[in-house]
């Protein structure tokens, strides 16, 4: 979403920094811009059942396309309302760019905080495709980083 700021920043930084880019995992072509100047891809998967918006599997797809090469993980926020069966999408969707790549199930915090229970259901299901798959909470949230 920042890519006109990106491509003037990035390369002021080139060859003294490693580049991480945290993103929502939507915009592929803008991340064609500056794929260049990135190391590290930190991309989120939008779940439909855990967000409640529309499914985003298409974009998700044409973003990892163009982010091949890349180290990439891809996070997931979980809700208590999160289907297993989004995380077998996501699962499948991974393995069909590259089956190493590391999936981090996060759980949401407060009323909607899935149980222990529920997170190692996902984790199992994510498992049943893919190999690397962690469940991490969301720091920023713990230290009260909005």
């Amino acid at each position: 979403m920042q890519t006109e700021f990106l491509k003037e920043w990035l390369p002021l930084l080139a060859g003294i920094f490693r580049i991480y880019l945290e993103t929502n995992g939507l915009h592929a072509d803008a991340v064609q811009d500056i794929i260049g100047m990135v190391d590290i891809i930190s991309m989120d998967f939008k779940l439909p059942s855990a967000t409640g918006l529309q499914p985003f599997w298409e974009a998700h797809k044409k973003f990892l396309l163009a982010a091949i090469g890349k180290t990439i993980f891809i996070k997931v926020v979980v809700t208590t309302d999160t289907s297993p069966d989004d995380i077998i999408t996501a699962a499948r969707i991974i393995a069909e760019f590259d089956h190493d790549i590391l999936l981090v199930i996060q759980p949401a915090h407060g009323s909607l905080a899935p149980s222990s229970p529920l997170l190692m259901t996902f984790q199992e299901a994510a498992l049943g495709t893919i190999p690397n798959v962690r469940i991490i909470p969301q720091v920023h949230k713990i230290l009260h980083v909005p």
